[in-house]
């Protein structure tokens, strides 16, 4: 029987995995994160960012991590020159018409342009020419794509084609010029469409019912189930002064994978009505409810309570049939 593991060395670090795992899946699981925006563990492997190159000793070239397997006794360098000058490289081609909007991007603070060009971009921008400029659409359902902050990692249009199994994104023209295309007469409604917001690396698709609420540093997060039905999907609550902003999902593969439906998405509303009571009413009115003077139930638990008047008739009649099948006396 074949060996159904590879032992390999990523920046140092032994690292066992099973056969076929992709590079950067071996160096997540070593701790070593290697910059992507295209991967996605719960999409098709694409390829199409390099963001991911690494070297790979023996190997002619930059490989990229998140399509290439691994081997055994590979040594993978991450952050060799080699390397961090390629992706130097490509950061500056994707920032070259990316417009200066993180002051006013929602994405702002969870971005992974951002966090890659303060890691490992250049410290200035060498281009000089006009950048293009291309205006907002909105694609139906919660759905906003800003173009000009796109960076064509297809994750959207392969969650709807893979997963979603509804094809009505796409990237069109070519070049400088490509953008994500949606088809003619067709909206963003679907029941799991929102889950590009989620996918979205960048600032270019935005969630209308989210848009311009709060800052992704000022959210408390905390791990919770979605309350909308009985799958139980894995979500993260994300409030601000004790009121929910929004509701993300959180990956578990048992359950629901990485995704969670838009109705289960948006079912937080309810949760910040006003008219909700916050605190105990008797009539109406505000009232000092503690254990100790709550007033004793009506019903037994598991027992049906009667009045004293119908156990006294109940004994008599069992009394007065006993002495008379026939007749009760006295009755």
């Amino acid at each position: 029987m074949a060996d159904t593991t590879v032992n390999l060395t990523i920046e140092g670090r032994p690292v066992s995995v099973p056969v076929g795992t992709s590079i950067l899946e071996a160096a997540k699981s070593a701790g070593v994160l290697i910059p992507h925006y295209c991967y996605h563990s719960g999409l098709p492997v694409a390829g199409v960012c390099r963001m991911c190159l690494v070297e790979v000793e023996k190997m002619p070239k930059l490989a990229p991590a998140c399509a290439t397997s691994v081997g055994e006794g590979q040594v993978v360098h991450v952050y060799s020159e080699k390397a961090l000058e390629a992706r130097k490289g490509v950061l500056e081609f994707l920032l070259i018409n990316h417009p200066l909007d993180c002051p006013i991007c929602d994405q702002s603070g969870e971005c992974e342009l951002q966090d890659y060009t303060f890691q490992e971009g250049r410290a200035d921008s060498r281009y000089r020419e006009p950048k293009r400029f291309n205006p907002s659409e909105d694609f139906g359902g919660d759905v906003l794509y800003v173009q000009n902050r796109c960076i064509l990692c297809t994750r959207c249009v392969r969650f709807m084609d893979d997963v979603h199994d509804a094809p009505v994104l796409n990237v069109s023209e070519r070049g400088d010029r490509a953008y994500i295309g949606k088809a003619p007469d067709a909206d963003l409604t679907q029941p799991w469409a929102a889950n590009v917001v989620d996918l979205c690396p960048v600032g270019a698709l935005l969630s209308k019912d989210f848009l311009n609420k709060a800052r992704a540093w000022e959210l408390d997060r905390t791990a919770s189930v979605c309350p909308g039905c009985s799958q139980g999907c894995n979500i993260t609550v994300e409030t601000r002064d004790n009121a929910v902003m929004r509701f993300k999902p959180r990956a578990n593969e048992s359950v629901n994978g990485h995704f969670m439906c838009d109705e289960g998405r948006f079912n937080y509303r309810w949760l910040n009505r006003p008219d909700r009571i916050e605190y105990p009413t008797v009539a109406g009115k505000p009232a000092d409810w503690t254990w100790r003077s709550r007033p004793r139930p009506t019903r037994s638990r598991g027992r049906r309570r009667t009045s004293s008047r119908a156990r006294r008739s109940r004994t008599k009649r069992s009394i007065c049939s006993s002495a008379s099948p026939r007749r009760p006396v006295g009755w």
